[in-house]
């Protein structure tokens, strides 16, 4: 069975990881960046999620093509 990715996708289901919404670079994922395709995927929580990951994850250890990034500090 082929994979299906939609080409013009407007929504996501949370923890499907569709790379057409966008993805992060290697190591270093802007804020900027990742909220292109946050916010498809959690909605208005992006931002309350993004602090929630720079409290107890503020090196970005548990990272992933989509992984919500941690602010700069």
């Amino acid at each position: 069975m082929a994979r299906y990715v939609s080409k013009s996708p407007r929504a996501a289901y949370f923890n499907y990881r569709d790379l057409d919404l966008g993805r992060n670079n290697d190591r270093k994922t802007s804020y900027a960046q990742a909220r292109i395709w946050g916010e498809k995927y959690f909605k208005n929580n992006f931002d309350r999620l993004v602090q929630v990951k720079t409290k107890f994850d503020p090196t970005n250890f548990f990272r992933n093509e989509q992984s919500i990034p941690p602010l700069l500090s």
